[in-house]
């Protein structure tokens, strides 16, 4: 009796002990099996549900989401549209994997088996998604010189400038030739033979349309009060500064008639009045447009005009005075007031000083009717500086 009992106790034992086995042998096959395949994905969804929809049929550039599936953990890589996301593997798990979509993708080099996909790597494989990136509408920020010619070459900066299928000037007149940077933030474009009213640049990409912004609208005749032809309230104190058609060397070809051209050499640092360059108006002469309310906020516009810098410019800054008081300092070639750089434009350039920068000018009624003077001075801090520069178009605009 004590015999059998014993041999059930040992059987009850070696049970157990094989059950344990099996136990151990299933928790390390299911311990294996986790994240062990090739990854798969079955969804995405957004990082917060709120306040859309959980589950995305479509994602922006910056977006952060949330990828679905299986075996997703040891991700070493994830790639939209062809562009490598920044990851964390610490966030994800077996079947959820949040990550960033990045905030820039080069859309216009995207090749077609790219596009619109999310590449996943892992140790054990490699899964491709197919799921939409939408790419940005593009955005007409600034044009880089607003009174163009015929056969000029202007650039557009902002956003969303590639995949460009044209480009429309006032007129419904269709530019021929353009061409965009790969992050879409500048396009080129030779401006076309006719372009003469005043308007918006119009830019159909791939993605969307752009219309130009009140700030950025080509041949703004009507607001220009001060072009050196049939606008001229310039009343020179002597023999120059000068008003010519255009300049041989350094070069300055015309822009749209006669400009302003300043031209001193040698102007020492710690010196306050160049009188060559000294440029007096009559206000009474000065056509401002009348089309702006008197009580226009200073904040809503700006003073606009057109430069052409063929020689390099590092020191010194031109003063623009309303009345003789109202000064502004403009000096573009010092970044932050410190960093000194050499400024050249290509050509003629749109400059855009916001009135609201004039000490005192709070309304379009602080401007309106006065003389405008511009003045060069090359303070102590400066540098020898040669001045070779063209002046043109001076307008008050609205830019709100």
């Amino acid at each position: 009796m004590k015999k059998t009992s014993l041999n059930i106790i040992n059987a009850i034992m070696m049970l157990a002990l094989a059950g344990m086995v099996f136990i151990q042998a299933s928790c390390k096959k299911d311990t294996n099996t986790k994240g062990s395949g090739n990854p798969v994905i079955t969804g995405v969804r957004a990082y917060k549900a709120s306040p859309r929809d959980s589950v995305l049929t479509k994602a922006n550039p910056g977006d952060y989401v949330v990828l679905q599936g299986s075996h997703l953990t040891g991700i070493t890589a994830v790639y939209f549209d062809g562009a490598k996301a920044s990851i964390n593997t610490a966030l994800g798990s077996d079947a959820n994997f949040p990550v960033v979509i990045p905030g820039t993708i080069p859309f216009a080099t995207v090749t077609n088996d790219q596009l619109n996909t999310i590449v996943v790597t892992t140790a054990t494989g490699t899964v491709t998604y197919k799921f939409p990136i939408t790419a940005p509408s593009p955005h007409i920020a600034s044009i880089s010189n607003e009174m163009p010619n015929a056969g000029d070459v202007i650039t557009l900066n902002g956003s969303g400038l590639f995949a460009i299928t044209s480009v429309t000037f006032p007129g419904n007149i269709a530019a021929t030739s353009f061409t965009s940077d790969a992050g879409g933030s500048v396009a080129t474009v030779t401006v076309p033979a006719g372009v003469t009213t005043s308007g918006p640049v119009v830019v159909v990409t791939k993605y969307g349309t752009s219309t130009s912004v009140i700030d950025a609208v080509l041949n703004d005749n009507a607001d220009v009060f001060l072009n050196f032809d049939d606008k001229n309230g310039f009343t020179p104190w002597s023999a120059l500064p000068v008003v010519v058609s255009s300049v041989s060397s350094p070069a300055i070809k015309a822009s749209r008639g006669k400009f302003l051209y300043w031209n001193a050499q040698g102007i020492t640092a710690g010196t306050y009045y160049v009188g060559d360059l000294a440029t007096p108006t009559d206000g009474s002469k000065l056509a401002y447009p009348s089309t702006i309310s008197s009580s226009e906020p200073s904040a809503n516009l700006a003073l606009k005009f057109e430069v052409n810098i063929p020689v390099g410019m590092s020191s010194g800054q031109i003063n623009f005075n309303v009345n003789y008081g109202h000064a502004y300092a403009w000096s573009p070639w010092l970044i932050n007031g410190s960093t000194r750089v050499t400024l050249t434009t290509a050509g003629w350039q749109t400059i855009s000083i916001p009135l609201s920068s004039f000490p005192g000018i709070l309304t379009y009624n602080d401007i309106k009717g006065q003389p405008i003077q511009l003045f060069y001075v090359n303070d102590g801090n400066g540098i020898t500086q040669n001045v070779n520069m063209g002046f043109d178009d001076f307008r008050i605009v609205k830019i709100k």
